[in-house]
């Protein structure tokens, strides 16, 4: 494993529409939040979770595989860019593999994949599936904290401002079931039935 790259689990979401914490769901009896982290530990050593100060206490008594942290205080609910900056500036590394907890489809050949493109010239790198951008599912180089932290205190929040700032890879990957997002009790329903039928 290399000891340049680190892993990032976004954890921090309101899930309003889903009515509970994601991270909790469960698919083929496991937490979605273990599957991102199965789907990192095969690849990196170094993982972080960020999530909110409400479920942080939850996660810290059952996992000994990662560092939990919260949000830094000035940054708290200000979306997917503050939970990477804060686990950047917890965890030194070169490069960063970020995953969100509600993609529990998850392949590890994903980021093998996305690895493959790495390059001093390239600040990220961007699967693009089925047509769609997934800067949450990616590989940030260290070398955007400064610019995460620009946005941050002007109060941009956008992935895709901070995307038009960067020396961006993008790849088009072919499958689709990795990427699929699991917002809501209809979509987690529709996937499990989904399942159940193959």
């Amino acid at each position: 494993m290399n000891e340049k790259i680190a892993g990032i689990i976004l954890a921090g979401g309101k899930s309003i529409r889903f009515g509970e914490p994601k991270a909790f769901a469960t698919k083929d009896g496991k937490a979605f939040y273990q599957h991102a982290l199965d789907a990192l530990t095969q690849i990196v050593e170094k993982i972080v979770m960020v999530t909110s100060p409400e479920l942080k206490h939850r996660f810290q008594p059952i996992e000994t595989k990662m560092t939990i942290i919260q949000d830094r205080g000035e940054y708290q609910g200000h979306g997917p860019l503050a939970g990477i900056l804060t686990a950047m500036e917890q965890m030194e590394a070169e490069w960063y593999l970020v995953i969100p907890i509600d993609v529990p489809f998850m392949n590890p050949s994903i980021f093998r994949t996305l690895m493959k493109h790495i390059d001093r010239d390239v600040d990220a790198i961007i699967p693009i599936a089925e047509g769609k951008l997934q800067p949450l599912i990616a590989i940030y180089r260290d070398s955007v904290k400064g610019l995460i932290k620009h946005q941050l205190d002007h109060q941009h929040r956008s992935l895709r401002k901070l995307l038009d700032k960067c020396n961006v890879k993008y790849v088009d990957i072919e499958e689709e079931q990795s990427f699929i997002n699991i917002n809501s009790q209809a979509d987690y329903e529709k996937w499990i039935k989904k399942q159940e039928d193959n």
